[in-house]
């Protein structure tokens, strides 16, 4: 019997494939502001990499600055509400693993590091909110995972009683494994996501999932 009580899980490649949603907005995004448009495979390796949208922005335009970087992110973040959140999708059964978590006690949470109004906006849609107690995402002033202040400003305080010890951060990507860490809770790898497989074996991973319907049989 494991001795968890909160179950922080990642958003995007985590509960809900969005990639592809990604990949789009971010070109569409460039055609927009009439910018040249990277390259698909350095967009891509880029996204994978878990940093959030506008770390992600910067790397993809590194001769831009963080007050050049604003709009950008601004457009896209419009782009991604009004198209390319109906390119993305629940992984099968997400709705059965939560409602399962919910009703054997477990207090769940999301960690994102992207918009959270964009988050709100999926958990909703994809009848997911009903078992979430808590959801923090990107909301400009928000460090992003690996930093820990996601949990030090906004999950401990809600969670007080309850030990990082007794925490399971399940994600996909470097990111995620490394916010665990950073906070002191175990990890789960979500290897059917889109973090690079090489980079989240060598952070050693308490445990790795092949499918989201796999943490059930580790949790009851």
């Amino acid at each position: 019997m494991n001795n968890y009580k909160l179950i922080i899980l990642d958003f995007d490649g985590t509960l809900c494939a969005t990639h592809e949603a990604i990949l789009y907005c971010v070109k569409r995004t460039y055609k927009t502001l009439n910018m040249t448009v990277p390259a698909h495979d350095f967009i891509d390796e880029t996204i994978r990499a878990g940093l959030g949208m506008e770390k992600t922005l910067l790397a993809l335009s590194p001769e831009l600055t963080e007050q050049q970087i604003q709009p950008i992110l601004d457009q896209y973040e419009k782009i991604y509400l009004s198209e390319g959140e109906q390119k993305s999708a629940p992984y099968s059964k997400a709705g059965e693993v939560l409602a399962k978590l919910h009703a054997a006690g477990y207090k769940l949470a999301v960690v994102s590091n992207k918009a959270v109004a964009a988050v709100n906006t999926a958990l909703e849609r994809f009848q997911l909110k009903q078992y979430i107690t808590a959801v923090v995402g990107d909301t400009k002033t928000l460090r992003k995972k690996p930093d820990p202040m996601a949990y030090t400003d906004f999950i401990q305080p809600k969670f007080k009683e309850i030990d990082p010890k007794q925490i399971l951060m399940i994600g996909d990507t470097p990111a995620d494994l490394l916010f665990a860490q950073n906070i002191g809770a175990d990890s789960c790898w979500a290897e059917y996501g889109y973090g690079d497989a090489k980079t989240c074996r060598a952070l050693n991973p308490t445990y790795t999932i092949k499918h989201l319907t796999d943490i059930l049989a580790i949790l009851l």
